[in-house]
């Protein structure tokens, strides 16, 4: 009941913001004025959808491989799958503020003239994969050898933020 209200919490919030607008006019015809937009993080539904991604990849040896995937709500997931110290499916909420660094920090990087892949003929090299979904951009760079140093320290930062967050073991699903 309580994941309930918290979840349906946000909606009821926005509706009733909504329905403030509509009524602040009080129906005549001038227009009211509209705060600034704030970034539109995910798609372009309102439904929680995917904002960011981080990835690595596992390599032949003890290389980190897991996946962090953060929502619009700062719902965000952890799949740890080989040397990372939480192994398997975990999950945590993340701050708007977090996110918002994050992607303010891509765009200051220049994150979306990036190109899409930073690879050659080697074999035993992770890669990171870094997906970012926000202002009308969907944007996934995968980079495994030549990517710019730009690039690494972006994901190293968003990494730094992510990672060594609590993460909760998600309940097993029979």
């Amino acid at each position: 009941m309580r994941t309930f209200i918290a979840l349906a919490l946000p909606f009821l919030l926005v509706a009733c913001a909504a329905k403030q607008n509509t009524t602040a006019s009080g129906g005549g015809d001038a227009p009211v004025a509209s705060a600034p937009q704030a970034p539109t993080l995910g798609g372009a539904t309102k439904a929680d959808s995917l904002v960011i991604t981080l990835q690595r990849t596992p390599c032949f040896g003890t290389c980190k491989a897991y996946v962090i995937n953060v929502y619009r709500s700062g719902y965000a997931t952890f799949e740890g799958r080989s040397h990372v110290e939480l192994e398997g499916m975990h999950h945590t909420r993340i701050g708007q503020d977090t996110i918002a660094r994050i992607l303010e920090d891509a765009e200051r990087t220049g994150f979306y003239q990036f190109n899409d892949k930073y690879d050659r003929d080697v074999t035993d090299l992770p890669s990171s994969i870094m997906r970012l979904v926000a202002n009308g951009k969907d944007k996934r760079v995968v980079a495994r050898i030549g990517a710019p140093e730009s690039f690494k320290l972006l994901f190293e930062r968003a990494e730094g933020l992510l990672y060594p967050v609590v993460w909760r073991p998600m309940p097993k699903t029979e």
